[in-house]
C-alpha cells in the first residue's frame, strides 16, 4: 500500500493555499472562504498535517469504551414506570434514566425485578433519608444531583444557600463509588441559546463551584481517595461538528480543571438531542435532526445516549414515537456500526483543531467569570442570563432573516403539515409567577416565533 501513491508528489498547506488563490482569480480568500462562528472560530476551507496540532483527548469512561443505549422515564408512579423500564430494555435499551418527581415514590416497586444494567437517578428534590433508602436498595445506581442547576433553572434553591451545599457534600463523600458523584447539568444553557464556548465555560465555572466548595472545607484529598467521577448532563446541539469537537473539549477542560486541584478528574458524559431546534412544523424532519445530534454524540466520545422522541414537546409519551427513538440509535449501533470505532474523530485535523480552539475559548471565558466572582455570582447579578438572551435573540434574528436555517420552518416549508388546532401538550414556554432569588434561565425552542404566525 505505501506504493501506490509514491508518484506523487506530496503537496504542502502552502501549495493548496496558492492554488486556491488562483483558482479564486482575484476573490478575496478571507471572505471568500472563511466561515466565522458564533463561538468566534474561523472554519478554513481546508485543514493540513502542516497546521495540526495533535491533542490527546481522554477516552471513554465506560468499562467497554463503548456507548450505551438509554431511555429517560419519568417515575411519577412507580410501578407504571417499572413496567416502562422492562420494556424499554427488553427492547433493545442497555439502560434507563429515571426522572423522580418526589420522595413518595417506592424505591422497591421502581426496581422491582429490573436486570443489572446502567441506571441513572435524577431526583427532583433534595432529601438525604431518601437517598440512603436509595443506596441500600440500589447501591450502583448513580444519582445525578446537582443543586447548581436548581438553583438556574428554578430561580431558587432546594432550600436554601447552606442546607443545600452542607446536604449536597454528605452526599457527594457519605456514600461509596459512583453512587454519588458531582453532577454538572448543562442542558439549560444550551437550550437557552448558549453557544458551544459559552457552553463549555459555564460548565467549567459551573464545576468550579463544587471544588472550590470541596477545598474549602478542605475535602479535596478525600473527594481524590473516594475515586469519584464528574457525571455530565448535556443536550446535543444542531452544528454537527462542532458538537463533535464540543464532547471532546469536555473532557478537555475536565482534566484541565482537575489539575487546579491536583485531581485526576474523569467525566462520565450523558448526552439527549436539545429542543432548542425542534419544531411543529414539519415535525418529522425532527427524527432526522435527532439521528444527525446522536451521531455526533457518539463521535464525540458521550458514554450514554438517550434520544429525544420527534413529538416530545406536543405529545404526551406514546409508543410509537418512544419506539422510533429507541430504534434510531439501534440502528447507529447495530447497523452503522457506531460503536465498532471507539475515537473515530481522532486525527481529523479540523476535528482537532475546533477542540483545541473551543477547549481555549472556554478557558478565556472561564476565568472571566471567576475574576468578577463566580458563577453563583454570576447567577445573582444576572450576567449569565443577561448573556444567554443576547445569543437567544442573534439565533433568532439569524432565523428570521435567512442566516440560519431550520428545513420546514423557515426554509422548504411542508405545505402540506401545518399547525394543528389542538396539541396534547402545551408546545410553548410557561410562565409561573412567583417569588424566587433569581431571574431562571428559560429553555426556549428557535421556531416558536414562526409557529405563532403560521
Amino acid at each position: 500500500m505505501s506504493k501506490l501513491f509514491e508518484e506523487f508528489s506530496p503537496v504542502t498547506a502552502k501549495e493548496w493555499k496558492q492554488k486556491i488563490h488562483v483558482d479564486l482569480k482575484g476573490a478575496d480568500y478571507n471572505e471568500t472562504l472563511i466561515t466565522h462562528t458564533a463561538e468566534g472560530i474561523d472554519i478554513k476551507p481546508f485543514y493540513h498535517s502542516d497546521d495540526a496540532t495533535p491533542i490527546q483527548v481522554p477516552t471513554r469512561a465506560t468499562q467497554t469504551g463503548s456507548w450505551y443505549i438509554s431511555q429517560s422515564i419519568y417515575a411519577g408512579d412507580a410501578a407504571v414506570a417499572n413496567e416502562k423500564a422492562k420494556d424499554a430494555l427488553s427492547r433493545g435499551a442497555e439502560g434507563v434514566l429515571f426522572i423522580i418527581p418526589n420522595n413518595s415514590i417506592d424505591i422497591e416497586v421502581l426496581f422491582k425485578d429490573l436486570p443489572n444494567v446502567g441506571i441513572q437517578v435524577h431526583p427532583q428534590f433534595l432529601d438525604l433519608g431518601f437517598l440512603e433508602k436509595l443506596q441500600q436498595a440500589q447501591p450502583k445506581c448513580y444519582v445525578h444531583l446537582d443543586i447548581i442547576n436548581q438553583l438556574a433553572s428554578d430561580g431558587n434553591w432546594f432550600e436554601n444557600l447552606k442546607p443545600d451545599h452542607e446536604k449536597w457534600l454528605a452526599f457527594l463523600l457519605q456514600h461509596p463509588g459512583y453512587f454519588s458523584n458531582i453532577t454538572v447539568n448543562t442542558s439549560l444553557y444550551q437550550q437557552a441559546g448558549a453557544s458551544v464556548v459559552q457552553e463549555l465555560a459555564y460548565y467549567m465555572a459551573h464545576l468550579n463551584e463544587y471544588l472550590n466548595h470541596l477545598e474549602q472545607y478542605d475535602m479535596i484529598s478525600a473527594f481524590a481517595k473516594a475515586e469519584k467521577r464528574i457525571n455530565i448532563d448535556t443536550a446535543i446541539g444542531s452544528d454537527y461538528f462542532m458538537n463533535i469537537a464540543k464532547y471532546r473539549a469536555y473532557r478537555l477542560v475536565t482534566k484541565s480543571l482537575g489539575k487546579a486541584y491536583g485531581l485526576e478528574l474523569e467525566a462520565y458524559i450523558t448526552a439527549s438531542p436539545s429542543l432548542r431546534n425542534k419544531s411543529l412544523l414539519d415535525y418529522n424532519v425532527n427524527m432526522l435532526r435527532t439521528t444527525t445530534e446522536c451521531m455526533s454524540a457518539v463521535l464525540g466520545g458521550c458514554d450514554t445516549i438517550y434520544n429525544l422522541p420527534y413529538d416530545a414537546f406536543f405529545n404526551k409519551e406514546n409508543e410509537f414515537g418512544t419506539r422510533i427513538a429507541r430504534n434510531q440509535l439501534l440502528v447507529l449501533k447495530d447497523e452503522a456500526y457506531f460503536d465498532k470505532i471507539h475515537n473515530a474523530a481522532d486525527g481529523a485535523y479540523f476535528i482537532e483543531d475546533l477542540t483545541k480552539q473551543l477547549a481555549e475559548k472556554a478557558n478565556d471565558l472561564f476565568k472571566e467569570i471567576e475574576k468578577a466572582g463566580g458563577f453563583v455570582q454570576a447567577l445573582f447579578d444576572g450576567t449569565v442570563q443577561r448573556k444567554l438572551k443576547e445569543s437567544d435573540a442573534k439565533e433568532r434574528e439569524e432565523l428570521k432573516t435567512g442566516q440560519r436555517v431550520l428545513v420546514g420552518v423557515n426554509k422548504y416549508p411542508n405545505q402540506d403539515q401545518g399547525m394543528q388546532e389542538e396539541y396534547e401538550l402545551y408546545p410553548y414556554v410557561k410562565t409561573k409567577p412567583r417569588k424566587t432569588l433569581i431571574a431562571p434561565i428559560v429553555p426556549k425552542r428557535l421556531a416558536e416565533d414562526f409557529e405563532k404566525q403560521a
